[in-house]
């Protein structure tokens, strides 16, 4: 109605100028005038009765800060920090790393969240910038509450430097820290620190990450625990009756991803079926140095040759490229005797893409899809990944590794060279 109005308005006045007869509105003529007004004009009520002005303005993948008040603790920072940590490690955990829980608009640069409602630290200096524009580790998803003291070290090793957001008096006050002596206390204490003042703000571990599932400790004073960690790490040989406390020990077959103990009867026999079999990559003698998972997803490939296509896709030939053989899916090559390259086979052609996890992952998917696969195969995979899930176990650092330059050894010298 309004715009009809000021429509004739401008007719009438037009008419008048003219000194014309009444005639008809020309309403198409009319309201292209009226577009080019509004344009002009950006105070001019638009069709939808919002002013340019009004309209907001969002920036594409803006992180928006919730206006609520969160319901948990922002700070890894407890009362105790001050008395047992050294002025580095305090000034992190108060000043810089902040505490926050997951939605589906504050995943950050590389780091993404199991699922909504997993707690993960961030910098709070440049919480509210796009994640593009952040310097790398500004967020971190620890797995477990043990592994808090490492998201915070790597946030401390490669983002606290590298932010711009970050103060430059917050910068030169933890340069004038790091000059300082302060006393040594083992690493394994601080870490265990960490995960139980973790537990002091209300962290509760689960197979999905870290969440906020406890009361915290409202207290003032540390737990038993806590007070146990710390009177450890003062004195470790008058208080060694307190290890077994902080650090329970656990079982050295689990460490090692070894679970035909725990596992049902169908993965007992997997196991012990491929412990019988000599495979063309790996021998039973890998057995004891590898988890059984890898040990009985890699049982199941056979060798075969490298198609020139596989070489043309690269920059580069590998050295032993006449020697090299590829991962073939052994019911996939029993199934198709008659086609020579089929989808069930892999081509790494060095050590860095065979170590790669995704390469491992890609076979996985195949033998777990693949419609010739046996389904007490399939079982046995699936179980023992949810296992090490469940345990929550990691295996020693470089065993990976030393399994897969064997099998990496074996499979560039499987031919004989021309």
């Amino acid at each position: 109605a309004e715009l009809l109005h000021y429509a004739a308005a401008m007719q009438h006045n037009a008419a008048e100028t003219a000194n014309a007869k009444q005639e008809s509105p020309n309403y198409e003529e009319i309201f292209s005038n009226l577009e080019e007004e509004a344009s002009i004009h950006p105070d001019f009520p638009s069709s939808q009765g919002v002013s340019h002005e009004q309209q907001p303005h969002h920036e594409p993948d803006q992180v928006s800060c919730d206006q609520n008040l969160p319901t948990h603790p922002t700070t890894l920072s407890i009362s105790s920090d001050e008395s047992f940590l050294d002025p580095v490690h305090n000034f992190l955990r108060s000043a810089c790393v902040e505490v926050f829980v997951a939605s589906d608009h504050n995943a950050g640069r590389g780091a993404k969240p199991h699922q909504i409602g997993q707690v993960g630290l961030r910098c709070g200096h440049c919480k509210h910038i796009h994640r593009s524009k952040r310097a790398k580790q500004a967020v971190s998803y620890p797995s477990k509450t043990i592994n808090i003291f490492e998201s915070v070290r790597n946030f401390q090793r490669t983002h606290f430097e590298a932010c711009e957001y970050i103060p430059d008096a917050l910068k030169e006050r933890y340069k004038k820290l790091m000059c300082q002596m302060y006393r040594k206390i083992h690493q394994k204490y601080i870490k265990a620190y960490f995960a139980e003042a973790g537990c002091e703000i209300g962290l509760v571990d689960t197979p999905n990450g870290i969440i906020f599932g406890a009361p915290p400790n409202l207290s003032g004073k540390p737990s038993e625990k806590l007070l146990a960690i710390m009177k450890l790490a003062e004195d470790p040989i008058a208080s060694a009756h307190l290890k077994d406390l902080i650090f329970p020990k656990v079982d050295r077959r689990l460490e090692n991803m070894k679970f035909s103990h725990i596992a049902s009867e169908n993965t007992r026999q997997v196991i012990a079926s491929c412990r019988q079999q000599k495979s063309a990559f790996v021998y039973p003698s890998d057995f004891p140095t590898v988890s059984d998972f890898r040990f009985v997803l890699f049982h199941q490939f056979c060798p075969c040759r490298p198609p020139s296509s596989a070489l043309n896709r690269r920059k580069s030939r590998p050295e032993k490229w006449d020697t090299l053989s590829g991962l073939c899916c052994q019911y996939c090559a029993k199934a198709r005797p008659e086609e020579r390259y089929h989808r069930g086979m892999y081509f790494p052609l060095d050590l860095e893409s065979l170590h790669d996890s995704s390469f491992s992952h890609n076979l996985q998917v195949h033998l777990m899809t693949c419609q010739h696969t046996p389904f007490d195969i399939k079982e046995a995979l699936e179980e023992l990944q949810r296992l090490a899930v469940e345990t929550g176990v990691n295996t020693k650092r470089g065993s990976k590794k030393k399994f897969m330059q064997k099998l990496w050894e074996r499979m560039a010298n499987y031919y004989p060279a021309p």
